[in-house]
């Protein structure tokens, strides 16, 4: 299987593991360049993930936020999580 084949979630030779674990290197590759790192700021700025949310939609979008770095990025341990947000925020992000 060509790894950089894009529509590795249709084949169905792959578990659903593997698939995943595919997606999050694609994530980590595009997100880590730094056109990437501009784009991921941006969108997590965006989701609210820099500052309190005040109504439930910033809430939902700041949960989605998280979702996005533990599940597409692949950052589950708290300090990872929250070395991610700090490194992420340094570039750019909050108010």
């Amino acid at each position: 299987m060509n790894k950089t084949n894009w529509q590795f979630w249709k084949d169905k030779k792959l578990t659903p593991q593997e698939k995943n674990e595919m997606l999050v290197e694609t994530c980590r590759k595009v997100f880590g360049s730094d056109e990437g790192k501009i784009v991921l700021n941006m969108l997590l700025t965006d989701l609210f993930l820099y500052e309190n949310t005040r109504t439930k939609r910033e809430h939902v979008l700041n949960e989605y936020a998280k979702f996005f770095i533990r599940e597409r990025m692949g950052v589950s341990d708290t300090k990872d999580m929250t070395d991610f947000i700090a490194q992420t925020s340094a570039r750019g992000g909050g108010k």
